[in-house]
């Protein structure tokens, strides 16, 4: 499944990029993460590691995910590994009229078993990736 939204905050674009590319803030502002961590030492660069707990399902999912690109402020990628699910996120910040455009992709495939039930389950993926970016609207324009 992807997911595609594009959305704007009051934030300059260096803040807001160095805010996204520490994964560790996701748990700050996506109501579906329970914990994110920082498994690399500081600053976010190409090969850093975090590692987040999703509530999906209700069960405390555990991913991995690794930066494969990054392009420092404009361009982060993460490749996600979880026992029941992959994931790849590319984050973009550009320059908007009121502060920063926000560019938010994420290709999630279930493994095994679960692959089959990917349509079903697309209208629940979609609200919690909806619910992700608008807590991330709303952190970034407190």
């Amino acid at each position: 499944m992807r997911y595609t939204r594009e959305i704007e905050v009051p934030t300059a674009p260096e803040e807001t990029f160095a805010y996204l590319a520490d994964f560790s803030t996701t748990s700050e502002w996506d109501p579906g993460i329970a914990e994110a961590r920082r498994l690399t030492p500081e600053p976010t660069a190409l090969g850093s590691r975090f590692e987040l707990i999703s509530n999906f399902g209700g069960n405390g999912q555990r991913f991995e995910y690794v930066v494969t690109e990054f392009e420092d402020g404009k361009r982060v990628a993460l490749a996600g590994q979880g026992a029941k699910a992959v994931t790849v996120d590319v984050i973009t910040v550009d320059a908007a009229a009121t502060g920063s455009r926000i560019g938010y992709t994420a290709d999630l495939r279930l493994k095994g078993v679960l692959r089959a039930a990917e349509p079903f389950l697309r209208s629940k993926l979609v609200r919690m990736c909806d619910d992700a970016m608008d807590g991330l609207a709303s952190r970034l324009s407190r």
